[in-house]
Protein backbone atom coordinates (compact mmCIF):
# COMPACT_ATOMS: atom_id res chain seq x y z
CA UNK A 1 0.00 0.00 0.00
CA UNK A 2 2.76 2.44 0.93
CA UNK A 3 4.69 1.61 -1.95
CA UNK A 4 1.68 2.26 -4.21
CA UNK A 5 1.24 5.89 -2.79
CA UNK A 6 5.26 6.45 -3.17
CA UNK A 7 5.03 6.08 -7.00
CA UNK A 8 2.04 8.33 -7.61
CA UNK A 9 3.69 10.71 -5.82
CA UNK A 10 6.84 10.19 -7.81
CA UNK A 11 5.03 9.93 -10.83
CA UNK A 12 2.81 13.34 -10.22
CA UNK A 13 6.28 15.15 -9.69
CA UNK A 14 7.27 14.21 -13.38
CA UNK A 15 4.23 14.84 -14.80
CA UNK A 16 4.75 18.00 -12.69
CA UNK A 17 8.20 18.83 -13.75
CA UNK A 18 7.34 18.18 -17.45
CA UNK A 19 4.65 20.92 -17.50
CA UNK A 20 7.18 23.39 -15.89
CA UNK A 21 9.36 22.91 -18.72
CA UNK A 22 6.65 22.65 -21.48
CA UNK A 23 6.74 26.29 -23.42
CA UNK A 24 3.78 25.04 -25.68
CA UNK A 25 1.31 26.51 -23.55
CA UNK A 26 -0.77 23.57 -24.07
CA UNK A 27 -4.23 23.53 -22.17
CA UNK A 28 -4.52 19.85 -22.76
CA UNK A 29 -1.40 19.16 -21.11
CA UNK A 30 -2.65 21.09 -18.07
CA UNK A 31 -6.40 18.95 -18.39
CA UNK A 32 -4.43 15.87 -18.99
CA UNK A 33 -2.31 16.31 -15.35
CA UNK A 34 -5.10 17.41 -13.41
CA UNK A 35 -6.51 14.43 -12.60
CA UNK A 36 -3.60 12.75 -11.65
CA UNK A 37 -2.96 15.58 -9.05
CA UNK A 38 -6.73 15.03 -7.97
CA UNK A 39 -5.70 11.73 -7.08
CA UNK A 40 -2.22 12.03 -5.47
CA UNK A 41 -4.70 14.27 -3.15
CA UNK A 42 -6.93 11.76 -2.36
CA UNK A 43 -4.38 9.09 -1.64
CA UNK A 44 -2.58 11.90 0.90
CA UNK A 45 -5.52 12.52 2.59
CA UNK A 46 -6.36 8.71 2.85
CA UNK A 47 -2.55 8.01 3.92
CA UNK A 48 -2.84 10.30 7.03
CA UNK A 49 -6.06 8.48 8.10
CA UNK A 50 -4.88 5.25 7.72
CA UNK A 51 -1.84 6.27 10.28
CA UNK A 52 -4.52 7.64 12.33
CA UNK A 53 -6.15 4.46 12.26
CA UNK A 54 -2.89 2.70 13.24
CA UNK A 55 -2.39 5.01 16.16
CA UNK A 56 -6.26 4.13 18.03
CA UNK A 57 -5.66 0.56 17.21
CA UNK A 58 -2.27 0.90 19.23
CA UNK A 59 -4.05 2.56 22.12
CA UNK A 60 -6.61 -0.01 22.47
CA UNK A 61 -4.63 -3.01 21.96
CA UNK A 62 -2.61 -1.63 25.09
CA UNK A 63 -6.05 -0.84 26.92
CA UNK A 64 -6.78 -4.47 26.11
CA UNK A 65 -4.25 -5.94 26.95
CA UNK A 66 -3.71 -4.46 30.55
CA UNK A 67 -7.54 -5.15 31.16
CA UNK A 68 -6.48 -8.91 30.37
CA UNK A 69 -3.12 -8.81 32.50
CA UNK A 70 -5.23 -7.59 35.25
CA UNK A 71 -8.35 -10.30 35.63
CA UNK A 72 -5.11 -12.95 34.93
CA UNK A 73 -3.67 -11.27 38.07
CA UNK A 74 -6.64 -12.00 39.72
CA UNK A 75 -6.87 -15.96 38.88
CA UNK A 76 -8.87 -15.49 36.17
CA UNK A 77 -10.26 -18.02 33.64
CA UNK A 78 -8.82 -18.23 29.91
CA UNK A 79 -12.48 -16.89 28.50
CA UNK A 80 -13.14 -14.24 31.02
CA UNK A 81 -9.67 -12.60 30.35
CA UNK A 82 -10.71 -12.73 26.64
CA UNK A 83 -14.15 -11.37 26.99
CA UNK A 84 -12.38 -8.66 29.59
CA UNK A 85 -9.73 -7.78 26.83
CA UNK A 86 -12.22 -7.97 23.58
CA UNK A 87 -14.37 -5.60 25.50
CA UNK A 88 -12.10 -3.19 26.51
CA UNK A 89 -10.78 -3.06 22.55
CA UNK A 90 -14.55 -2.38 21.95
CA UNK A 91 -14.81 0.42 24.12
CA UNK A 92 -12.21 1.49 22.30
CA UNK A 93 -13.51 2.01 18.74
CA UNK A 94 -12.62 -2.15 17.95
CA UNK A 95 -15.56 -4.44 18.07
CA UNK A 96 -13.86 -8.28 17.56
CA UNK A 97 -16.24 -9.05 14.01
CA UNK A 98 -17.43 -5.75 13.59
CA UNK A 99 -16.27 -3.59 10.46
CA UNK A 100 -13.62 -6.17 9.35
CA UNK A 101 -11.87 -6.28 12.54
CA UNK A 102 -10.52 -9.56 14.53
CA UNK A 103 -9.34 -8.81 18.16
CA UNK A 104 -7.48 -11.62 19.28
CA UNK A 105 -6.24 -12.62 22.71
CA UNK A 106 -3.51 -14.83 24.11
CA UNK A 107 -2.64 -15.84 27.27
CA UNK A 108 0.03 -16.50 27.65
CA UNK A 109 1.64 -14.94 24.13
CA UNK A 110 2.12 -17.18 21.91
CA UNK A 111 5.23 -15.13 20.69
CA UNK A 112 7.88 -12.72 21.61
CA UNK A 113 9.83 -12.35 24.50
CA UNK A 114 7.39 -12.89 27.18
CA UNK A 115 6.19 -15.94 26.49
CA UNK A 116 6.92 -17.48 29.67
CA UNK A 117 6.49 -13.76 31.58
CA UNK A 118 3.88 -14.75 34.76
CA UNK A 119 0.51 -12.89 33.85
CA UNK A 120 1.09 -12.09 30.33
CA UNK A 121 -1.54 -11.33 27.98
CA UNK A 122 -1.46 -10.93 23.84
CA UNK A 123 -4.16 -8.89 22.45
CA UNK A 124 -3.49 -8.14 18.33
CA UNK A 125 -6.23 -6.52 16.42
CA UNK A 126 -6.62 -6.61 12.82
CA UNK A 127 -8.37 -4.25 10.06
CA UNK A 128 -9.18 -5.11 6.83
CA UNK A 129 -9.07 -1.39 4.98
CA UNK A 130 -8.48 -0.03 1.30
CA UNK A 131 -8.63 3.28 -0.30
CA UNK A 132 -11.52 4.82 -1.69
CA UNK A 133 -10.96 7.82 -3.29
CA UNK A 134 -7.32 7.07 -4.57
CA UNK A 135 -7.93 3.67 -5.80
CA UNK A 136 -9.16 4.18 -9.91
CA UNK A 137 -5.57 6.41 -9.64
CA UNK A 138 -3.34 3.45 -8.30
CA UNK A 139 -5.37 0.95 -10.55
CA UNK A 140 -4.70 3.63 -13.69
CA UNK A 141 -0.61 3.61 -12.62
CA UNK A 142 -0.55 -0.15 -12.40
CA UNK A 143 -1.09 -0.37 -8.59
CA UNK A 144 -3.55 -3.05 -6.68
CA UNK A 145 -6.06 -1.50 -5.83
CA UNK A 146 -7.26 -4.55 -3.28
CA UNK A 147 -7.60 -4.60 0.03
CA UNK A 148 -5.22 -4.80 2.68
CA UNK A 149 -4.99 -5.38 6.73
CA UNK A 150 -3.40 -3.18 9.04
CA UNK A 151 -2.48 -4.49 12.73
CA UNK A 152 -1.29 -3.54 16.08
CA UNK A 153 0.17 -5.65 18.91
CA UNK A 154 0.88 -4.97 22.73
CA UNK A 155 1.72 -7.49 25.76
CA UNK A 156 0.47 -6.57 29.18
CA UNK A 157 1.50 -8.49 32.25
CA UNK A 158 1.98 -7.75 36.39
CA UNK A 159 4.27 -5.19 37.28
CA UNK A 160 5.40 -4.03 40.28
CA UNK A 161 5.85 -0.25 41.63
CA UNK A 162 7.25 1.00 44.74
CA UNK A 163 5.07 4.04 46.45
CA UNK A 164 6.99 5.74 49.17
CA UNK A 165 5.26 8.16 51.84
CA UNK A 166 6.40 9.92 54.72
CA UNK A 167 4.45 10.45 58.21
CA UNK A 168 5.83 12.94 60.78
CA UNK A 169 3.59 12.15 64.30
CA UNK A 170 4.68 14.87 66.63
CA UNK A 171 4.54 13.22 70.38
CA UNK A 172 7.89 13.53 72.22
CA UNK A 173 8.19 15.48 75.22
CA UNK A 174 11.47 14.49 76.43
CA UNK A 175 13.90 13.93 73.55
CA UNK A 176 18.08 13.49 73.31
CA UNK A 177 19.37 14.63 69.51
CA UNK A 178 22.63 12.48 69.90
CA UNK A 179 23.06 10.68 67.33
CA UNK A 180 26.26 8.89 68.21
CA UNK A 181 26.45 5.53 69.39
CA UNK A 182 26.13 6.62 73.20
CA UNK A 183 23.19 6.76 75.83
CA UNK A 184 20.55 9.93 75.13
CA UNK A 185 18.48 9.68 78.18
CA UNK A 186 19.07 8.41 81.42
CA UNK A 187 15.95 8.41 84.87
CA UNK A 188 16.66 7.54 88.01
CA UNK A 189 15.62 7.80 91.28
CA UNK A 190 12.39 8.43 91.66
CA UNK A 191 8.60 7.80 93.28
CA UNK A 192 6.49 7.95 90.49
CA UNK A 193 6.31 9.45 87.03
CA UNK A 194 4.22 9.74 84.43
CA UNK A 195 4.26 11.35 81.20
CA UNK A 196 1.29 11.60 78.33
CA UNK A 197 3.93 11.71 75.79
CA UNK A 198 6.87 9.81 74.45
CA UNK A 199 10.51 9.85 75.70
CA UNK A 200 13.00 9.75 72.55
CA UNK A 201 16.87 9.33 72.48
CA UNK A 202 18.87 9.08 68.24
CA UNK A 203 20.78 7.43 70.49
CA UNK A 204 22.28 4.04 68.63
CA UNK A 205 23.60 2.77 72.02
CA UNK A 206 22.22 -0.81 72.31
CA UNK A 207 23.53 -2.11 75.60
CA UNK A 208 21.87 -2.37 78.99
CA UNK A 209 22.34 -0.09 82.08
CA UNK A 210 24.47 3.20 81.44
CA UNK A 211 25.36 1.38 77.69
CA UNK A 212 21.57 1.80 76.77
CA UNK A 213 20.28 4.16 74.49
CA UNK A 214 17.76 5.36 77.41
CA UNK A 215 18.07 3.90 80.77
CA UNK A 216 15.29 3.90 83.21
CA UNK A 217 16.40 2.72 86.70
CA UNK A 218 15.61 2.76 90.90
CA UNK A 219 12.00 4.04 90.80
CA UNK A 220 8.86 2.90 91.96
CA UNK A 221 6.10 3.15 89.01
CA UNK A 222 6.28 4.96 85.98
CA UNK A 223 3.70 5.09 83.08
CA UNK A 224 4.97 6.78 79.92
CA UNK A 225 2.87 7.41 76.85
CA UNK A 226 5.77 5.25 74.69
CA UNK A 227 9.63 5.03 74.41
CA UNK A 228 11.15 5.52 70.75
CA UNK A 229 14.55 4.88 70.48
CA UNK A 230 17.08 3.96 67.50
CA UNK A 231 18.76 2.22 70.20
CA UNK A 232 18.45 -0.04 73.12
CA UNK A 233 15.74 0.69 76.32
CA UNK A 234 16.63 -0.87 79.63
CA UNK A 235 14.82 -0.63 83.04
CA UNK A 236 15.97 -2.29 86.05
CA UNK A 237 14.91 -1.76 90.22
CA UNK A 238 11.56 -0.92 89.73
CA UNK A 239 7.99 -1.92 90.80
CA UNK A 240 6.09 -1.47 87.75
CA UNK A 241 7.09 0.41 84.56
CA UNK A 242 4.84 0.96 81.21
CA UNK A 243 6.13 0.14 78.72
CA UNK A 244 8.23 -2.45 78.99
CA UNK A 245 11.31 -3.51 76.82
CA UNK A 246 9.36 -5.79 74.61
CA UNK A 247 6.97 -3.46 73.99
CA UNK A 248 8.55 -0.39 73.04
CA UNK A 249 10.24 1.24 70.00
CA UNK A 250 13.89 0.32 69.83
CA UNK A 251 16.35 -0.42 67.28
CA UNK A 252 14.72 1.75 64.79
CA UNK A 253 15.97 2.94 61.43
CA UNK A 254 14.32 6.70 61.06
CA UNK A 255 15.17 9.47 63.29
CA UNK A 256 13.50 12.13 65.51
CA UNK A 257 12.86 15.14 63.65
CA UNK A 258 13.74 18.60 65.37
CA UNK A 259 11.18 20.65 65.09
CA UNK A 260 13.27 23.65 65.64
CA UNK A 261 16.27 22.95 63.94
CA UNK A 262 15.57 25.98 61.60
CA UNK A 263 16.00 28.27 64.00
CA UNK A 264 17.97 31.23 62.84
CA UNK A 265 21.51 32.03 64.46
CA UNK A 266 20.29 34.75 67.24
CA UNK A 267 20.87 38.44 66.50
CA UNK A 268 21.07 39.90 69.83
CA UNK A 269 22.80 43.42 68.47
CA UNK A 270 24.37 45.58 70.90
CA UNK A 271 24.66 44.96 74.59
CA UNK A 272 21.96 46.46 76.55
CA UNK A 273 23.74 45.99 79.72
CA UNK A 274 27.16 44.61 80.27
CA UNK A 275 27.71 42.48 83.57
CA UNK A 276 24.99 43.40 84.90
CA UNK A 277 24.29 43.32 89.08
CA UNK A 278 21.10 43.70 90.39
CA UNK A 279 19.59 46.85 92.16
CA UNK A 280 19.14 45.97 96.48
CA UNK A 281 15.62 45.14 97.57
CA UNK A 282 14.03 42.65 98.00
CA UNK A 283 12.00 43.03 94.28
CA UNK A 284 13.72 42.71 91.16
CA UNK A 285 11.82 43.59 87.48
CA UNK A 286 14.18 42.96 84.33
CA UNK A 287 13.35 43.88 80.80
CA UNK A 288 14.00 42.08 77.43
CA UNK A 289 17.01 43.02 76.00
CA UNK A 290 21.04 41.48 75.58
CA UNK A 291 22.64 40.93 79.00
CA UNK A 292 26.57 40.91 77.88
CA UNK A 293 28.61 38.86 80.34
CA UNK A 294 25.66 36.99 81.79
CA UNK A 295 22.59 37.31 84.11
CA UNK A 296 22.61 36.36 87.26
CA UNK A 297 19.85 37.07 89.79
CA UNK A 298 19.82 35.66 93.73
CA UNK A 299 17.82 36.00 96.99
CA UNK A 300 15.06 38.23 95.62
CA UNK A 301 11.62 37.49 97.21
CA UNK A 302 10.22 38.30 93.64
CA UNK A 303 11.90 38.16 90.50
CA UNK A 304 9.62 39.26 87.75
CA UNK A 305 10.51 38.93 83.94
CA UNK A 306 8.79 41.47 81.63
CA UNK A 307 7.09 39.72 78.12
CA UNK A 308 9.74 39.42 75.49
CA UNK A 309 13.13 37.89 74.44
CA UNK A 310 16.33 38.37 76.73
CA UNK A 311 19.46 37.52 75.00
CA UNK A 312 22.05 36.30 77.26
CA UNK A 313 25.45 37.11 75.88
CA UNK A 314 29.14 35.89 76.71
CA UNK A 315 27.81 34.27 80.25
CA UNK A 316 25.65 32.14 82.09
CA UNK A 317 21.79 32.60 82.97
CA UNK A 318 22.10 31.68 86.78
CA UNK A 319 18.26 32.28 88.87
CA UNK A 320 18.48 31.19 92.19
CA UNK A 321 17.50 31.35 96.06
CA UNK A 322 15.17 33.21 95.37
CA UNK A 323 11.24 32.81 96.29
CA UNK A 324 9.05 33.78 93.26
CA UNK A 325 9.84 33.65 89.70
CA UNK A 326 7.02 34.87 87.26
CA UNK A 327 6.46 37.19 84.06
CA UNK A 328 3.89 40.15 84.90
CA UNK A 329 2.36 40.51 82.10
CA UNK A 330 2.58 37.72 80.19
CA UNK A 331 -1.40 36.58 79.32
CA UNK A 332 -3.39 35.42 76.32
CA UNK A 333 -5.55 37.20 74.79
CA UNK A 334 -7.61 37.16 71.25
CA UNK A 335 -5.48 34.05 70.81
CA UNK A 336 -2.01 35.43 71.49
CA UNK A 337 -0.11 34.66 74.26
CA UNK A 338 2.83 36.75 75.27
CA UNK A 339 5.86 35.06 76.98
CA UNK A 340 9.51 35.42 77.18
CA UNK A 341 12.49 33.57 75.73
CA UNK A 342 15.62 33.51 77.08
CA UNK A 343 17.98 32.83 74.33
CA UNK A 344 22.04 31.74 75.11
CA UNK A 345 24.20 33.43 73.07
CA UNK A 346 27.35 35.07 72.19
CA UNK A 347 28.42 38.70 70.93
CA UNK A 348 32.31 37.92 71.01
CA UNK A 349 32.76 36.28 68.32
CA UNK A 350 34.11 33.16 69.82
CA UNK A 351 31.27 30.36 70.76
CA UNK A 352 32.56 28.93 73.16
CA UNK A 353 31.66 31.90 75.61
CA UNK A 354 28.13 30.59 74.69
CA UNK A 355 26.97 29.75 78.60
CA UNK A 356 24.11 27.35 80.08
CA UNK A 357 21.37 27.81 82.67
CA UNK A 358 21.23 26.91 86.13
CA UNK A 359 17.57 27.52 88.35
CA UNK A 360 18.46 26.65 91.84
CA UNK A 361 16.71 26.18 95.06
CA UNK A 362 13.75 28.20 94.23
CA UNK A 363 10.19 27.89 95.57
CA UNK A 364 7.88 28.88 92.69
CA UNK A 365 9.00 29.67 89.25
CA UNK A 366 6.39 30.19 86.39
CA UNK A 367 7.38 30.88 82.79
CA UNK A 368 5.99 30.43 79.58
CA UNK A 369 6.84 30.78 75.96
CA UNK A 370 5.29 33.88 73.58
CA UNK A 371 2.77 32.13 70.74
CA UNK A 372 3.90 34.63 68.11
CA UNK A 373 7.60 36.00 66.55
CA UNK A 374 10.68 34.07 65.92
CA UNK A 375 10.80 32.40 68.77
CA UNK A 376 6.93 31.05 69.06
CA UNK A 377 6.76 28.32 71.36
CA UNK A 378 10.43 28.34 72.75
CA UNK A 379 11.25 29.62 76.19
CA UNK A 380 14.97 28.34 76.28
CA UNK A 381 17.30 28.33 73.72
CA UNK A 382 20.93 27.92 73.10
CA UNK A 383 22.26 28.91 70.30
CA UNK A 384 23.08 25.95 67.76
CA UNK A 385 26.89 27.13 67.52
CA UNK A 386 27.51 26.16 71.70
CA UNK A 387 30.65 24.23 71.99
CA UNK A 388 29.46 20.22 71.89
CA UNK A 389 29.11 18.77 75.69
CA UNK A 390 28.56 15.14 77.10
CA UNK A 391 26.50 13.30 79.18
CA UNK A 392 28.25 14.61 81.85
CA UNK A 393 29.46 18.03 81.36
CA UNK A 394 29.11 20.15 84.23
CA UNK A 395 29.43 24.03 81.96
CA UNK A 396 26.81 24.88 79.28
CA UNK A 397 24.44 22.70 80.34
CA UNK A 398 20.54 23.52 81.14
CA UNK A 399 20.10 22.76 84.40
CA UNK A 400 17.21 22.99 87.16
CA UNK A 401 17.79 21.74 90.78
CA UNK A 402 16.12 21.98 93.96
CA UNK A 403 12.44 23.50 92.98
CA UNK A 404 9.33 23.23 94.97
CA UNK A 405 6.82 24.19 92.20
CA UNK A 406 7.66 25.13 88.76
CA UNK A 407 5.67 25.34 85.53
CA UNK A 408 7.71 26.25 82.22
CA UNK A 409 5.09 25.93 79.40
CA UNK A 410 7.09 25.68 76.41
CA UNK A 411 10.29 24.11 74.66
CA UNK A 412 13.31 23.87 76.47
CA UNK A 413 16.14 23.44 73.53
CA UNK A 414 19.52 22.71 74.13
CA UNK A 415 20.56 20.84 70.63
CA UNK A 416 24.49 20.20 71.97
CA UNK A 417 24.37 20.33 75.50
CA UNK A 418 22.56 18.31 78.48
CA UNK A 419 19.19 18.84 80.05
CA UNK A 420 20.07 18.02 83.77
CA UNK A 421 16.51 17.83 85.95
CA UNK A 422 16.70 17.31 89.46
CA UNK A 423 14.75 17.11 92.84
CA UNK A 424 11.95 18.44 91.88
CA UNK A 425 8.61 18.50 93.97
CA UNK A 426 5.55 19.35 92.03
CA UNK A 427 5.84 20.18 88.15
CA UNK A 428 3.70 21.65 85.39
CA UNK A 429 0.03 22.11 85.14
CA UNK A 430 -1.87 19.04 84.16
CA UNK A 431 -2.36 16.60 81.25
CA UNK A 432 -4.85 19.39 79.43
CA UNK A 433 -3.32 22.52 80.28
CA UNK A 434 0.66 21.78 81.10
CA UNK A 435 3.36 21.74 78.34
CA UNK A 436 7.07 21.53 78.52
CA UNK A 437 8.75 20.22 75.92
CA UNK A 438 12.71 19.01 76.23
CA UNK A 439 14.91 18.74 73.32
CA UNK A 440 18.68 18.19 74.47
CA UNK A 441 21.59 16.30 72.62
CA UNK A 442 21.09 14.88 76.16
CA UNK A 443 18.67 14.38 78.78
CA UNK A 444 18.87 13.59 82.72
CA UNK A 445 16.44 13.44 85.20
CA UNK A 446 16.11 12.33 88.67
CA UNK A 447 13.46 12.85 91.76
CA UNK A 448 11.40 13.87 89.37
CA UNK A 449 7.36 13.58 89.70
CA UNK A 450 5.54 14.58 86.01
CA UNK A 451 5.65 15.85 82.19
CA UNK A 452 3.35 16.68 80.28
CA UNK A 453 2.64 18.52 76.42
CA UNK A 454 -1.45 18.65 76.97
CA UNK A 455 -2.02 22.62 76.12
CA UNK A 456 1.34 23.09 73.93
CA UNK A 457 -1.15 24.93 70.90
CA UNK A 458 -1.54 28.20 73.61
CA UNK A 459 2.72 28.64 73.56
CA UNK A 460 2.68 27.36 69.54
CA UNK A 461 5.09 24.52 70.82
CA UNK A 462 5.90 21.97 69.19
CA UNK A 463 6.51 18.20 70.00
CA UNK A 464 8.92 16.50 68.52
CA UNK A 465 8.10 14.16 65.85
CA UNK A 466 9.07 10.61 64.13
CA UNK A 467 9.22 10.45 60.82
CA UNK A 468 8.72 7.42 59.54
CA UNK A 469 8.83 6.77 55.49
CA UNK A 470 7.18 3.65 54.22
CA UNK A 471 7.59 1.62 51.36
CA UNK A 472 4.73 -0.29 49.44
CA UNK A 473 5.15 -2.32 46.55
CA UNK A 474 1.95 -2.12 44.55
CA UNK A 475 1.43 -4.82 41.73
CA UNK A 476 -0.39 -3.15 39.00
CA UNK A 477 -0.66 -3.93 34.89
CA UNK A 478 2.33 -2.55 32.76
CA UNK A 479 2.79 -2.76 29.00
CA UNK A 480 6.19 -5.19 28.01
CA UNK A 481 5.69 -4.77 24.68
Amino acid sequence: MMHTASRVIRTVRTQWHRLGCDQSGSVLALLAVLPILAGAVAIGIETGQLYRVKRQMQGSTDAAALAGAIDRMAGKTSAVITATAQYEAQRNGFANGVNNVTVTVNAPPTSGPNVATTGAVEVKITKTMGFSLGAALISWLGGSSSTFDISARSVAAQGAFASTSSNVSYEGCMVALTTANEQGVSFTSFNNFDSDCTIMSNGSATGSGSSASIDINTFNNAHIANIWTRGSYSVSAYNSITPMPDNALTNRTDYAVDPYASLATPTPGTCTYTNYVPPSGSNLTLSPGTYCGGLTVTNKSNVYFTAGTYYIANGDLVIRSDNNVSCTNCATSNGVTTGTTFVLTQTSGNNANIGGVSITSENNVTLNAPSTGTYKGVLFYQDRRATVGTMTSTSKIFTVASLNNATLSGAVYFPNNRIDISSINNFGGSPTNGCTIWIGRYIKFSSFNNNYKGGCATYGTTPVGINTTTTTTVLKGKIFE
